[in-house]
């Protein structure tokens, strides 16, 4: 498995994204039974632990599940399989595997997990009982479908972006939320170090990385703007990789709003709350993270992405990485 992905312990932290290989075929098959679709509507899709591998590449199982779709009753069938296949869509791990078009989509699956592995392989048969394959009947008690929403690790630099690193690696825009960040600190400039190069060494897979958005706090207590944003500069510039352009906000609380007070990784393909905070921490310590099921997803997202619940404390600014630049 590729570092950072799916189902591996990091010093005995699990990470509870979960990467499953789908058939296309099977797909089609659970929308047209409304008992199935009714189930796998709620295991995929932002806010569950599981998420579709992108194998073989987009187009390909977009073309096998249209031809295996084509057989669909338009009127009561087609509606869920089309439901089914915009959940799956709305996040993805992204693959650069092998597929020859010669073998079966079951077969380049199992000689792609030899080579990566995947959670499970879900499809409609077993012919060679590969152990990493789980049909239908097989689902519901095999350990491979039983997976968490939270996990921790230790609390280093290292550990914490390797824990998330699936929602790094596969998102085309991410925000860190934080309101105690200080850039003058070692403890919360590592980790972002740490996360960001995650980022970075992704973008052959996801190269329209989008916005990425470090927000903070900039109540009166907090450091003077001038002094932030010059302390930004010198400390974070060299450790942001080029190529990568790192927006920063403070926020104020809006009076009788909300409080700016918890910690957060939000991206495009689900989020995570995260305790103690973003930064790292004594030998000992843990870093603790929640997966955001639906509906606190998309309050969190509205709150900070959206439609702010919050007050500029300035206007944002950005901080051009300059990493690795000219080796």
């Amino acid at each position: 498995m590729a570092a950072g992905f799916l189902c591996r312990t990091c010093q005995g932290a699990v990470l509870m994204i979960y990467e499953y290989a789908i058939e296309p075929e099977l797909v089609v098959a659970w929308g047209k039974d409304r008992a199935d679709f009714r189930y796998f509507s709620l295991q995929f899709g932002l806010g569950t632990p599981r998420m579709m591998a992108e194998f073989p590449k987009f187009k390909n199982w977009r073309k096998q599940f249209a031809h295996a779709a084509a057989s669909a009753d338009q009127t009561n069938e087609l509606p869920r399989i089309t439901a089914l296949f915009n959940l799956l869509m709305e996040s993805l791990v992204r693959r650069n595997g092998i597929y020859n078009g010669t073998f079966s989509w079951l077969e380049n699956t199992e000689s792609e997990n030899a080579r990566q592995e995947f959670q499970a392989i879900l499809a409609k048969s077993n012919p060679r009982n590969h152990a990493k394959v789980l049909t239908p009947s097989k689902v519901e008690t095999s350990p491979l479908w039983r997976v968490d929403k939270q996990s921790y690790c230790p609390r280093q630099a290292k550990n914490m972006a390797q824990l998330i690193a699936v929602l790094l690696s596969n998102c085309s825009e991410v925000h860190f939320i934080d309101p105690h960040f200080g850039p003058d600190d070692a403890r919360w400039r590592r980790p972002l170090e740490a996360f960001l190069d995650v980022i970075a060494s992704n973008r052959a897979c996801r190269p329209c990385m989008g916005k990425i958005m470090l927000h903070t706090s900039g109540e009166e207590r907090k450091a003077d703007f001038a002094f932030f944003k010059q302390t930004c500069e010198d400390q974070l510039r060299r450790r942001v990789p080029a190529g990568i352009r790192l927006v920063i906000q403070r926020w104020k609380q809006r009076g009788g709003g909300e409080k700016l007070h918890e910690r957060y990784v939000l991206t495009d393909i689900g989020g995570i709350k995260v305790g103690p905070g973003l930064d790292d921490g004594n030998e000992g310590e843990n870093f603790e993270v929640m997966l955001l099921e639906r509906n606190l997803y998309e309050k969190q997202w509205n709150d900070y992405v959206a439609n702010p619940a919050f007050d500029r404390a300035e206007e944002p600014f950005e901080i051009i990485g300059t990493k690795g630049r000219g080796k």
